[in-house]
C-alpha cells in the first residue's frame, strides 16, 4: 500500500546524472557525492555504491555513521567543521574532515592516536565568502604545526564559495588556492595532494575550461540531484532536474470564499496574513504542512494549481483553474527546490520510494583517500 506524503526518486535519472558529472570532470577532477540534501538515504547511497562510488561526503555525523554501517570500507568525509564535543565520533565515523581551527586539529590528532587511526584533513581557506576557513596569511604557521601531528594526514586545502556570502567562484579566486598550495610545498617542503575547489557553484568554470588545472577535487550535491550548476542556477545540458518529486494526498476539496470572514490577527506562525478577494474559489487541502517542508519552495507539476498557504500540518491550494477533476484521495505532485528537498528527505513524516530501478552497474569510479 502506498503511503503519503512521499518523495519518489528515479534511480535511472540519478545514475545518468552521475555519469554526466563523470564526463564533465573526466580524469582531471575527482568529484565526491554530497549526500546531505538527501539525508544520506541509504537506498540512494546503495545506488551510487553499486555504480562504483566508494567516497561520500556529508555535513552530519549521523549520516556518515549510517553510511559506515552500510559498508565500513567506504571513505567518508565530514563537510561541516567539527565541534570539540564531536571529536570522538568524527574519528569513529569520518575518514576525512574539513577543518579550520587549530584547536580542533589538535583534538582530532589526540583522539586518532587513542583509536589507533590516521585522520585525513582538508584545511579550509577563507577566500571571501565569509563562512569557514583560515585567513590565507595564517596558512604557513598553522601548516607547520599540522605537520607535527603523527595521527593527522594533511591531505590538502580547499575553499567554500557561494554558500553564505554568495561570492562567485572565478578562475582568479581558485588560482589563489593554487598559489597557496605551491607556497606550502616550497616553504614547508610538504606535498599537498588535494586542492578542493568548492561545490556545484564551481562547475561553470570546469565546463567552460576556465578552472585552474591544479584544482583536482569538487564536492557535488546539488548538481548531482538537480542537474544544475549553482553559480548561475543554470541547468547542465543532458542532466535531469526532476529526479525527485513530492506527492501528497488531498484530504478536503470544497468551494470556499477567498477572503477570510472575521477580524484578521496573527496566524499560527505569528505572521499577519494578507489576502486578495477573488470571490468563491475551489480549494484543496493536502495532508502536508510546514513541519514537513517549506510550502513556498514547492512547484505544482500540473498547471492551474496554486499553493496559497498552509499551517504546520496542512497545505491549502487554489485548484479553480485546474481542468482535471480533483477529489478527496487524489494525489498531487510537486517539484522541490534544494531547500525543500533538504527538509523532505530528513523528515520522519515523509515516506521515500525509489522508482525506475537499475539492476546492472553502469559506471565505475575508483575513489579513495590517498
Amino acid at each position: 500500500m502506498d503511503r503519503y506524503p512521499r518523495v519518489t526518486w528515479d534511480e535511472k535519472k540519478l545514475i545518468h546524472n552521475a555519469r554526466v558529472l563523470n564526463a564533465i570532470c573526466k580524469h582531471h577532477v575527482e568529484w565526491i557525492p554530497v549526500t546531505k540534501s538527501v539525508g544520506a538515504n541509504i537506498e540512494i547511497v546503495d545506488s551510487l555504491y553499486k555504480q562504483g562510488y566508494r567516497k561520500f561526503a556529508d555535513s552530519r555525523l549521523q549520516n556518515l555513521k549510517a553510511i559506515k554501517e552500510y559498508d565500513s570500507s567506504i571513505n567518508t568525509c565530514l563537510l561541516r567543521i567539527p565541534g570539540i564535543h564531536e571529536i570522538k565520533d568524527v574519528i569513529t565515523w569520518a575518514d576525512c574532515s574539513l577543518v579550520s581551527e587549530y584547536k580542533v586539529i589538535e583534538a582530532l590528532n589526540q583522539e586518532a592516536l587513542s583509536q589507533g587511526k590516521i585522520h585525513h584533513i582538508i584545511l579550509m581557506i577563507e577566500l571571501g565568502d565569509l563562512r569557514e576557513g583560515i585567513m590565507p596569511e595564517e596558512l604557513m604557521d598553522i601548516g607547520k604545526h599540522i605537520l607535527k601531528f603523527p595521527a593527522i594526514h594533511w591531505l590538502g586545502i580547499g575553499t567554500n564559495l557561494t554558500c553564505f556570502g554568495g561570492v562567485l567562484p572565478t578562475s582568479d579566486k581558485l588560482a589563489q588556492l593554487v598559489q597557496l598550495k605551491e607556497s606550502v610545498e616550497k616553504k614547508l617542503g610538504y606535498h599537498l595532494s588535494v586542492i578542493s575547489g568548492g561545490n556545484s557553484s564551481s562547475l561553470h568554470l570546469l565546463m567552460s575550461g576556465e578552472i585552474p588545472r591544479e584544482i583536482n577535487h569538487l564536492r557535488l550535491g546539488e548538481s548531482l540531484f538537480f542537474g544544475r550548476e549553482t553559480a548561475f542556477s543554470k541547468q547542465i545540458p543532458g542532466m535531469h532536474h526532476d529526479i525527485f518529486l513530492l506527492e501528497a494526498e488531498v484530504i478536503e476539496i470544497k468551494d470556499k470564499p477567498s477572503y477570510p470572514q472575521g477580524i484578521i490577527v496573527k496566524n499560527a506562525f505569528g505572521e499577519t496574513p494578507h489576502f486578495t478577494d477573488k470571490g468563491i474559489r475551489r480549494r484543496a487541502i493536502l495532508a502536508l504542512g510546514e513541519q514537513d517542508v517549506p510550502l513556498s519552495e514547492l512547484t505544482p507539476v500540473k498547471n492551474g494549481i496554486e499553493i496559497i498557504g498552509g499551517s504546520s500540518d496542512h497545505a491549502i491550494l487554489d485548484v479553480t483553474e485546474h481542468h482535471d477533476q480533483i477529489q478527496v484521495g487524489s494525489i498531487l505532485s510537486f517539484q522541490m527546490s534544494y531547500k525543500a528537498l533538504l527538509h523532505a528527505m530528513t523528515s520522519n513524516y515523509i515516506y521515500k520510494k525509489k522508482i525506475n530501478s537499475v539492476y546492472e552497474p553502469l559506471i565505475s569510479s575508483d575513489q579513495s583517500f590517498e
